[in-house]
């Protein structure tokens, strides 16, 4: 239910700077990114990837560009979850790694494993840094998809339909980052599975 309520939350906001753009630019109308703060105890979102911020203090939490960055609202909305980690949350911290200099940010898979971070320079996190390592990430998951479509079909090719098969699957597991890979994928299961 959160996740849905964040999705929402950050599709609106992907719409209210979209009207901006259409009533000449006027950037008067900021997109805001759907942070939701994980309190100690709680469960880390589970969606394909999750962008962990940690502040370097609760001031930074109300003024960093971080809140506003449409491109990480974008990201959102693709099954990048983001997640606001208190700076006095010592123990979660700790779990993901972080550096004794905060600020920092984390970009993490589903299963938790950290993929990369960006740390502070100077006492603050540059956002343009922050929305290349996602953009990145994604990025890379593309091209690994496609790998696996092509070598999938290659195993199809050549008689494997069994391994075909498990890499189609692997494709699929990623429909809410990559839509139409998981599609491309989906069709050719179905025609395996006839």
């Amino acid at each position: 239910m959160q996740l849905h309520r964040a999705r929402l939350v950050a599709c609106i906001a992907v719409l209210i700077g979209l009207v901006a753009e259409s009533r000449g630019g006027d950037s008067s109308m900021p997109t805001f990114v759907p942070w939701k703060v994980l309190n100690p105890g709680d469960e880390p979102l589970k969606t394909d990837l999750v962008l962990y911020w940690i502040p370097g203090s609760r001031d930074e939490i109300r003024r960093s560009p971080l809140l506003t960055s449409r491109p990480l609202a974008i990201y959102s909305t693709q099954c990048v979850g983001m997640q606001l980690i208190r700076p006095d949350d010592e123990e979660t911290i700790e779990k993901l790694g972080a550096p004794e200099h905060l600020p920092v940010a984390i970009l993490a898979a589903y299963d938790g494993a950290v993929i990369a971070r960006v740390e502070s320079g100077g006492g603050s996190l540059r956002l343009g840094d922050v929305e290349k390592m996602v953009r990145d990430t994604i990025i890379a998951r593309e091209a690994d998809a496609d790998r696996l479509l092509d070598d999938a079909k290659e195993k199809v090719e050549g008689g494997d339909r069994d391994a075909a098969i498990v890499l189609y699957r692997r494709v699929c597991a990623q429909r809410c980052l990559l839509p139409r890979k998981a599609r491309d994928a989906q069709k050719a299961l179905a025609r395996l599975e006839k």
